[in-house]
């Protein structure tokens, strides 16, 4: 998921008058899910501060192709947002497991685009470390006490918005943030599918 943001220049021309260009530039990345696959739209789910700020989202497929997305709706709070692309770029979606029935050691693997399109689709395994985790988030709409999925699979900046599956290759969780301080090791958290699932049906009604 690309958040294209337009970046003003100034430059002074041949009379000293100064003068603005304005260039459409990918001001960050993260990563996203393909859920759900209707008629002509395919519906992606990633974290609203991925897209936040976004004049225009641009998807990058696992194919290598480029389209751009239509924002359906967003919760800063919840960090949760859902786009929309043409069916057309979607055989496949992504299928929801039960993350009430997790229990801390399971095998979990993370999915998704850690320092950007570079080293997309880059896949990284764990355990579940804890379940029910509250985690407290600043978010631009305020404070918000997530209860997530706390993982040691390796998020990086750039995973935000990407699958965590368990062993049935079913998402699970998708990844939000981690503790990130010199001191700090394997502490990634996600959104548990069952808290996203009834905010992102919500988004699209």
């Amino acid at each position: 998921v690309v958040n294209v943001q337009t970046q003003t220049s100034h430059y002074y021309g041949p009379y000293s008058q100064q003068q603005n260009s304005g260039d459409s530039i990918d001001s960050g990345t993260g990563s996203g899910v393909i859920f759900k696959v209707e008629g002509d739209h395919a519906f992606i789910v990633t974290n609203y501060h991925v897209i936040e700020g976004a004049e225009q989202i641009e998807i990058s497929l696992d194919s290598g192709e480029r389209t751009t997305a239509e924002l359906i709706g967003g919760d800063a709070l919840t960090d949760l947002a859902v786009l929309s692309i043409d069916s057309s770029y979607a055989s496949v979606a992504a299928e929801f497991g039960d993350s009430s029935s997790l229990r801390a050691g399971e095998e979990v693997i993370a999915i998704g685009n850690p320092l950007g399109l570079d080293f997309a689709g880059t896949v990284t395994q764990g355990i579940v470390s804890a379940v029910d985790r509250d985690v407290a988030v600043t978010t631009s709409a305020g404070e918000w006490e997530m209860s997530a999925i706390q993982t040691d699979a390796a998020i990086n900046p750039g995973n935000s918005g990407g699958a965590l599956l368990n062993t049935a290759g079913q998402v699970i969780g998708i990844n939000s943030l981690k503790i990130s301080d010199e001191d700090v090791e394997g502490l990634g958290f996600a959104i548990p599918s069952n808290d996203l699932v009834p905010i992102i049906n919500e988004i699209i009604e």
